[in-house]
């Protein structure tokens, strides 16, 4: 017996990034690329893509070889803490160049709709606490990595999920940003769930076609059959 051929696989939401997205499925942390999978369950699948300590240069040849566009909606985008270290630094990416790669990364997915997420900010005193030597980023330097992500962003007329600005906003309100990052670089619990409603804000916004409320299940609920008969109609003529 043959098997029947896949007919209703998801489209897909793909999150590219460096460890603050490949670090979004831990779920002890409230991985934010988790909590968006959960959003979407049945509706679309979240694809996790972040590549721990790459920096643009490497993701911008790498990327293409990981994902195949053909049933992608939505594409969000997360670079610039590692780009942000200081030169001469293994990681290091100039500004321009960084922005450059960035919007090398935003051609691969022409036909899909993309949102731009800018890195968050360091907390210096916590991140040079931990650091093994010297820190080899600092807040200051990654303001500019984050400045660029919102300028490209309004040149190119997409939309931006400005992390950086909600979590300095926070600090002005006598929140420290070590309430939203573990090491004073990657998100932790606080961190993700910011950034996880900071996304799902922008989609609503600026893609309300995919507000995941509004979305159907690509397979029928079990409610809304009562046979195996049934079941198989609905699936072979979708509404």
């Amino acid at each position: 017996m043959q098997p029947p051929q896949a007919t209703h696989q998801l489209p897909q939401i793909v999150c590219i990034g460096d460890s603050l997205t490949q670090h979004g499925w831990d779920v002890g942390k409230r991985g934010w690329t988790a909590q968006l999978s959960q959003a979407y369950v049945r509706r679309l699948d979240v694809v996790n893509r972040g590549l721990s300590g790459f920096n643009t240069r490497w993701a911008k040849h790498t990327v293409p070889r990981m994902i195949n566009s053909q049933h992608i909606q939505l594409v969000c985008i997360l670079f610039g803490s590692n780009d942000a270290q200081f030169a001469p630094g293994k990681y290091h990416v100039p500004v321009d160049e960084f922005k450059n790669n960035i919007r090398d990364i935003t051609r691969l997915f022409a036909q899909s709709r993309i949102l731009l997420v800018t890195p968050p900010p360091v907390a210096d005193h916590l991140y040079e606490s931990l650091s093994q030597g010297p820190a080899d980023r600092c807040c200051e330097g990654t303001r500019m990595y984050a400045h660029a992500v919102r300028s490209l962003a309004e040149e190119l007329r997409i939309p931006c999920v400005d992390l950086w600005t909600a979590m300095e906003t926070s600090v002005s309100t006598n929140t420290a940003l070590d309430s939203f990052l573990w090491d004073g670089l990657h998100l932790n619990a606080n961190g993700n769930d910011l950034l996880f409603d900071l996304l799902l804000r922008a989609i609503k916004t600026n893609y309300p076609e995919l507000d995941p409320d509004s979305l159907p299940f690509v397979v029928p609920g079990h409610l809304n059959f009562n046979d195996l008969d049934e079941l198989n109609h609905m699936l072979a003529h979708p509404t």
